[in-house]
């Protein structure tokens, strides 16, 4: 069976709090059976189709077919491979924490699948892929921005994240350090600025100022440090405070 090849997405990062890689595979590439014991993973489909088989509780083997943005968490003593299911490309992204538990893997936990719950904004929508996790220490979104829309300017205190565009093309301000007083005014000419399209990502530190615009219909794969509601807004079109936004949640489902 060909191999998987595997690609680092976190960069500019001088501390991993979690991990966040690209696996292609190529026809009839696959991987061997997996486990983690002392961590979890997460795992979405970008492109192309992907045979999942995984161990449920009695140790029977079940099996499904992962198309573009569906895929699965494999939970601390989940057993579980993944293969090409196509004859085209596939490719997966892989996030998850990084604690280095070890140990051997007791009874077989099932793989879960990913949770769907929506988060509304101004500019367009995320998908909380992580939000059903039973322990989450990390969290991975989709955010989708609809053309000509903006994110508010933004930092965090604590959280860290690495976004990845898989489809359109957005100009990111990002690597800024963000001021002490969060009243400061902010010369957005002045900041740091980059195209990122579909292939591409970057990563932000906590305490780095980054806002995203959409230049055409733009959707990224975000993994972060679990504290989402860690949001300093230094400007935004319409209006919204520092933290979460209770009304955005409203209806997300699971």
């Amino acid at each position: 069976m060909p191999p998987v090849q595997t690609r680092d997405l976190v960069d500019g990062l001088t501390e991993r709090r979690y991990l966040f890689v690209e696996h292609r595979l190529e026809t009839a590439a696959g991987t061997p059976m997996l486990t983690h014991p002392g961590d979890y993973r997460t795992f979405l489909v970008i492109g192309g189709a992907v045979l999942l088989e995984h161990q449920d509780r009695l140790g029977r083997v079940r099996s499904r077919v992962c198309h573009r943005l569906q895929g699965w968490h494999a939970v601390p003593a989940s057993v579980y491979r993944f293969e090409n299911a196509t004859a085209e490309p596939a490719i997966v992204l892989e996030a998850g924490s990084v604690t280095g538990g070890g140990g051997e893997a007791g009874a077989a936990a099932e793989c879960l699948d990913l949770s769907g719950y929506r988060v509304n904004k101004p500019w367009g929508y995320e998908i909380w892929y992580t939000e059903n996790l039973p322990e989450r220490r990390y969290a991975l979104k989709q955010i989708h921005m609809t053309a000509g829309h903006r994110s508010s300017l933004q930092s965090h205190r604590h959280k860290a994240e690495t976004n990845y565009v898989i489809e359109g093309s957005a100009t990111v301000l990002n690597g800024a350090p963000a001021p002490d007083d969060p009243d400061t005014g902010i010369d957005m000419a002045a900041l740091p600025a980059a195209v990122h399209a579909a292939g591409t990502g970057w990563s932000s530190a906590p305490n780095v100022l980054h806002r995203v615009i959409a230049d055409s219909a733009y959707t990224s794969i975000e993994v972060s440090t679990p504290e989402l509601d860690d949001v300093i807004r230094w400007a935004d079109d319409t209006g919204r405070s520092h933290g979460r936004i209770t009304s955005e949640h409203a209806g997300g489902g699971a």
